[in-house]
């Protein structure tokens, strides 16, 4: 059976550019998004590149059950995972002082909590394939600004979180990666386009040495 991969909170850009990346190295690639506009236009962009192992589900990643019950249809068809990749962030501008306390604390839940619950959710077949979890960090979560205030806080705990992971799972020949976003991403971009990003998850995964890459 081929190796897979799953990417919480799949949509265009970085998401897609993953995906094509290990479609690439043979991997069945498997989606989770509460869009589901978003995955199948990654599913039929795939498909034009003749790649045919490709599910998905739909989930709201601000919805712990809801997540858990896809990641698990998803894992049953591929055996678990090799590889889950955890792209679902709340991205706004709102000022820290604006922001309510309900809705802090619902944004650091798909931030930060939820990638935590991803991975305890696929813990088992990743510890049998002896898999690698990755997260999509920002630069917020090293610099944070006041004008994206609840975005800083869910990178820089997401960030504490992948380290922690790293450390503890090792030991379980787990790999635990956060790649650092920091900056805009776009195709045009010399720095951050899709395709460059989805080359240093790549790295992240084959290498398996660094808990975090900057870029």
């Amino acid at each position: 059976m081929k190796k897979s991969i799953l990417i919480i909170g799949a949509g265009p850009g970085l998401s897609q550019g993953v995906a094509n990346k290990f479609a690439k190295e043979d991997f069945s690639i498997a989606l989770i998004s509460r869009n589901a506009a978003n995955l199948e236009n990654i599913k039929q962009e795939l498909s034009a590149k003749g790649v045919r192992e490709v599910s998905y589900t739909i989930a709201n990643a601000g919805n712990a059950k809801e997540l858990g019950e896809a990641i698990s249809k998803l894992a049953i068809q591929v055996n678990g995972f090799d590889v889950v990749l955890y792209n679902a962030a709340v991205v706004k501008a709102k000022d820290i002082m604006e922001e309510s306390t309900e809705v802090l604390t619902h944004d650091f839940t798909i931030n930060v909590a939820n990638a935590l619950h991803s991975l305890q959710v696929a813990y088992p077949g990743l510890k049998e394939k002896q898999g690698a979890f990755l997260l999509t960090g920002g630069g917020l979560g090293i610099t944070p600004d006041a004008g994206y205030g609840s975005l800083s806080i869910g990178k820089a705990g997401l960030r504490s979180l992948a380290y922690q992971l790293h450390d503890r799972l090792k030991n379980e020949n787990i790999y635990v990666g956060l790649l650092t976003v920091a900056g805009y991403i776009n195709e045009q971009s010399a720095t951050h386009s899709p395709d460059l990003l989805a080359n240093l998850f790549w790295k992240l995964y084959e290498e398996r040495a660094v808990a975090e890459i900057q870029q």
